[in-house]
């Protein structure tokens, strides 16, 4: 049964206008395939809760430590920390927590409860144009919740749309399409060697299914993530522009240039940031990437 069905989401953005059509509510999925250096949400990739630490909010009160009932935490001359190895995610610091320091990274809800949730929005969707859009993380990773929410969206007319990283089963991307108007799609690096690098996986069974798409009536979108040092360098870029004109040409692209807003994110989670002084991508490096496509037969969109 749908209310027997749920799914793990960490934020729901209101009022987006950069995820398809109109006006749009965009539902971020937990759980990810890729491990990308760039990646500015970190608490995207694990499918399951995580928990984080504010350290710039934390008073060093010490409550936390009382009710953790895995002995998790320590308070020490360096400050607060998290053995987040034996670390259960039962919340009880969370809950107790003056100062709103520790927070759970993620939510369980059903489909209802999700589309009760968002549908609050559907006023705004009607005079816009818009609707909802599943991201993530990779929103195909929880296959089945996402294809029955995005069927209660349809069936309650409502204009869908995900973003994906294409790093699923074909089979999987098949079995969810009848169900969404528009894919917004990634494609970083041409490159299969070098993908495997950056992103942690192959390319292969991205660009097979990058292919069905461009070569289907679907509507779509592809996004170029733009990292300097990475993929703004001509062959790159013409790689890129190449494949795409080859499979649709005039398809829509939209660049996503790097930046290093999400770097504070990987502290708060325990993690290491892999990009280190890496600058972010500059209206020089956007230009440079737009002219080099302006040599083949594809759309650049604006963000």
């Amino acid at each position: 049964m749908v209310a027997d069905i749920q799914g793990t989401v960490f934020d729901i953005n209101r009022y987006a206008i950069h995820d398809g059509s109109g006006i749009r509510t965009t539902v971020f999925l937990k759980g990810c395939p890729l491990r990308c250096r760039w990646c500015a949400n970190p608490e995207s990739q694990k499918a399951t809760l995580e928990l984080a630490h504010l350290k710039s909010e934390c008073i060093l009160c010490g409550k936390c430590l009382d009710v953790c009932p895995q002995n998790a935490i320590r308070l020490s001359d360096s400050g607060h920390s998290i053995n987040r190895l034996v670390c259960d995610l039962c919340g009880k610091c969370v809950e107790l927590c003056p100062a709103e320091a520790l927070k759970s990274m993620g939510r369980v809800v059903s489909v209802e409860d999700l589309y009760s949730e968002v549908a609050a929005d559907h006023a705004f969707w009607e005079r816009s144009g818009g609707g909802v859009t599943l991201s993530g993380g990779e929103p195909l990773v929880q296959h089945r919740f996402a294809k029955v929410f995005l069927k209660k969206c349809r069936d309650e007319y409502v204009h869908t749309a995900i973003e994906t990283c294409l790093h699923v089963s074909s089979e999987t991307l098949a079995d969810i399409l009848p169900f969404v108007n528009t894919v917004i799609c990634d494609l970083k690096i041409m490159d299969e060697e070098k993908h495997r690098k950056y992103t942690g996986v192959s390319n292969t069974l991205i660009l097979k299914n990058m292919v069905a798409l461009l070569k289907s009536d679907q509507n779509m979108l592809v996004r170029m993530p733009l990292v300097p040092g990475i993929n703004d360098d001509a062959s790159s870029l013409s790689a890129i522009g190449e494949y795409l004109q080859n499979h649709r040409p005039g398809v829509q692209l939209e660049l996503m240039p790097y930046h290093r807003l999400g770097e504070g994110k990987y502290a708060r989670l325990g993690k290491n940031c892999a990009m280190g002084d890496t600058a972010p991508a500059s209206e020089e490096d956007v230009e440079r990437a737009v002219a080099m496509f302006g040599n083949y037969n594809i759309n650049i969109v604006s963000k």
